[in-house]
């Protein structure tokens, strides 16, 4: 299966463009949903969220669609990703609290920043934390983690390293595991290139579910190269078959 999507929903700037000029903001989840099959949330990766939170995003969103939800940055921004007493007992408050989702739960996405340095021992004891019924996506954005043995290890673990596309490129395969997981990071893409990447997610998609989020924030929300716009092109393509 493939989700398509971005990185939120909650922008007014996509009026009129994506969401009707007269659609109150309350309603932006409801009209996304009838559009894209999938997003991004970033408002985990700041605060844990109400039950209500989620129980309201439900309601609004058909049972096929899916949030994909960043970790929180306590668990990828702190000194250490090493699980300690105290950050194990965090993550599993931070697991319980995305459980109201229920099959709407996508991938968890643990976002690391640049100054995060490769560390095997710390890295393995996260992995060993995590339910092996969930799925995880990690994106590592300092060098020293691209090693096809953490990316092997991460597979072996049920996860997958997230493809996040900055240069307008378009690998031969998505990194290893149960599922696929992109970013599409450019405000656009050509029309070769932007084909490309649908004839690669379609493949990768008949095989194992794929998650591909492009940005919320950049050129027009109608353009079909970049932004909501391509999310929205790519979905719509992706139903004419």
């Amino acid at each position: 299966m493939l989700y398509l999507g971005t990185s939120g929903w909650a922008y007014r700037e996509w009026k009129p463009l994506f969401y009707p000029g007269d659609l109150p903001q309350s309603r932006f989840l409801e009209h996304y949903s009838g559009v894209l099959t999938a997003c991004e949330v970033n408002a985990t990766f700041y605060r844990l969220q109400a039950e209500g939170t989620f129980t309201r995003w439900n309601s609004m969103t058909p049972e096929s669609f899916r949030f994909a939800v960043k970790a929180h940055r306590r668990l990828t921004h702190s000194k250490s990703i090493a699980m300690g007493a105290e950050a194990k007992g965090f993550l599993d408050t931070f697991l319980g609290s995305i459980k109201i989702l229920g099959p709407r739960l996508g991938p968890i996405l643990f976002q690391f920043p640049p100054y995060r340095k490769r560390d095997d021992d710390a890295f393995r004891s996260l992995l060993s934390a995590l339910p092996p019924e969930g799925t995880y996506a990690f994106e590592f954005r300092d060098d020293s983690w691209r090693d096809e043995a953490v990316t092997n290890a991460i597979a072996e673990a049920g996860g997958t390293v997230c493809f996040a596309e900055t240069k307008g490129e378009v690998p031969s395969a998505l990194p290893p595991g149960p599922i696929g997981y992109v970013r599409l990071r450019r405000d656009a893409y050509p029309d070769e290139v932007r084909d490309a990447w649908l004839e690669l997610l379609r493949r990768e998609s008949n095989e194992r579910d794929v998650y591909a989020f492009t940005k919320h924030e950049g050129g027009p929300p109608d353009d079909p190269r970049g932004g909501v716009g391509l999310a929205g092109w790519l979905a719509e393509t992706t139903r004419a078959g």
